[in-house]
Parts: C-alpha cells; structure tokens; sequence
C-alpha cells in the first residue's frame, strides 16, 4: 500500500494526513488545495477520484454518494464518532495492517473502534 493516495476530507484532522503520509502512503488534506474548507463533496469526490485518491471522511453523503454508484470511486469512512486526534491516530495504528489488506482489494472500507468492515469488492 505504499502507493495508496489518500484525501482526508475536512472534518477530520490534517494531522490525519500528515500520519498517513508519515506512515508511507500519500495523503493530502482537502484544506492543501484552493478553497478546501469550502469545497463541495461533489468537487472532493472529483478531485479524489482524478488523482486515483482514496476519499477518508466520517461524512454520511459519501457513503451513499459510493454505495449508488457515483464517485468518489473508493472511501475510507471513518464511523468511530467523536474521537480525540490522538485517539484517531491510534485506531489508525491499531489496525493499518487490516486497513492495508482491505484497502489494496476493496474500494469501500470502514475503520471504526471494533476494527476494519470490507463493505464491496473492487
């Protein structure tokens, strides 16, 4: 997984993107690109699926944006709710070996607290 491209989507932390990347993946906020804090999830979906980047959010409209066939093309979401950045850096640690299984042969993944849910093949 060390080419996994991620675009961690505005509610959760930069920090997020910085692990991942320190982690040896490459990940980048949407607040890195112009008017990030502002952009639609249509435009992060495109943005994502243009760059080949794996959309990472807690947001609910992705899910069903993926799940009726639209983009983003592949989604990490994030269900733990409320979770300090250290914490979420954590369960990011806690399961990366699972979550880079699942994220190399799936393109809908869930991390929660229990661990990593393989929604579809890809």
């Amino acid at each position: 997984m060390s080419n996994t491209r991620f675009l961690v989507d505005q509610q959760l932390p930069r920090t997020l993107a910085v692990h991942l990347t320190r982690c040896g993946h490459e990940a980048k906020h949407v607040k890195d690109y112009p008017g990030g804090a502002t952009l639609a999830d249509t435009e992060i979906a495109r943005i994502a699926d243009g760059e080949q980047r794996i959309v990472v959010t807690k947001d609910e409209d992705f899910r069903v944006s993926h799940l009726l066939g639209k983009p983003p093309e592949r989604l990490l979401h994030v269900t733990c709710g409320n979770i300090s950045t250290r914490d979420l850096l954590l369960l990011f640690d806690q399961h990366h070996a699972e979550l880079v299984a699942a994220i190399e042969h799936y393109r809908y993944v869930e991390i929660d607290r229990p661990g990593v849910i393989i929604h579809d093949p890809s």
